[in-house]
């Protein structure tokens, strides 16, 4: 379990928050991140901040006011901060009534109109050369379950089949990024998704999975009828499963 801490925020309007000593004691004395970043624990905020000695303690400050003016945090708010690697730390935010608080989304996911599962936030990508071995997964998508922490993600395809795919944590640039990585190779190579592909992948909230909701093929020039036979005029049929076929290379699930 990682390790975590609690503040009770008396001042709203400060700039900087002191992280209790005893914590800082145990987990960050001799480590202390030269670029921590907070996470929301929902909403898909991401905020870089610093930690200093401030007197006799050590805060969160220089991005610590940002953090309180996105969240609107308020006087006695409960903050739970849990330290998910060396520079990460995962905010929940609890008010005065005890319920946890829930931050109003970054980013805005689409919606298709017609889409009977309107609360399925979904991404569209393009296959590329740099997803052989992973796929990379958008902010907004930060902070679902399963997309929460390193750990593993079910994704069906447009059957219905599934793979478990590992989920990635990436920091290196500062700010935590997640990728689908152990199994994403095998569910490419399997559903034959090649470069320039239009994929549209969707977060399942019933069932905490992904999916593969749609394809759209890469068009193909297509070559000039010769002598040997009629050659199709499009090349957007593809094989779903061993035995199957689809008619048209847009499904959805």
């Amino acid at each position: 379990m990682a390790p975590s801490c609690f503040k009770i925020l008396l001042d709203p309007a400060s700039p900087h928050l002191p992280l209790p000593s005893a914590f800082v004691m145990m987990y960050l004395k001799n480590n202390i991140p030269n670029n921590p970043i907070i996470r929301s624990a929902n909403g898909g905020y991401v905020w870089k901040v610093k930690i200093k000695k401030i007197g006799e303690s050590y805060c969160f400050e220089n991005g610590w006011s940002k953090v309180a003016k996105d969240a609107q945090l308020g006087l006695a708010d409960f903050l739970i901060f849990e330290l998910v690697n060396e520079s990460t730390f995962k905010m929940k935010i609890y008010t005065p009534n005890g319920c946890e608080k829930f931050l109003t989304s970054r980013n805005h996911v689409e919606h298709k109109s017609d889409d009977h599962d309107g609360d399925d936030p979904f991404f569209m990508s393009i296959i590329s050369k740099s997803h052989k071995a992973i796929l990379r997964l958008p902010e907004n998508f930060v902070g679902l379950p399963g997309i929460d922490r390193e750990g593993t993600i079910m994704m069906k395809n447009l059957a219905g089949k599934e793979w478990r795919m590992g989920i990635r944590l990436d920091t290196s640039f500062w700010t935590e990024r997640y990728y689908l990585s152990t199994g994403w190779c095998n569910f490419r190579q399997h559903n034959k998704l090649s470069e320039g592909d239009k994929c549209v992948f969707k977060y399942i909230r019933s069932e905490s999975k992904l999916c593969l909701a749609k394809v759209t093929r890469k068009e193909m020039l297509v070559p000039p009828p010769s002598s040997c036979g009629n050659i199709p005029a499009t090349n957007d049929i593809y094989e779903e499963e061993e035995g199957t076929s689809a008619s048209s290379a847009d499904r959805w699930c």
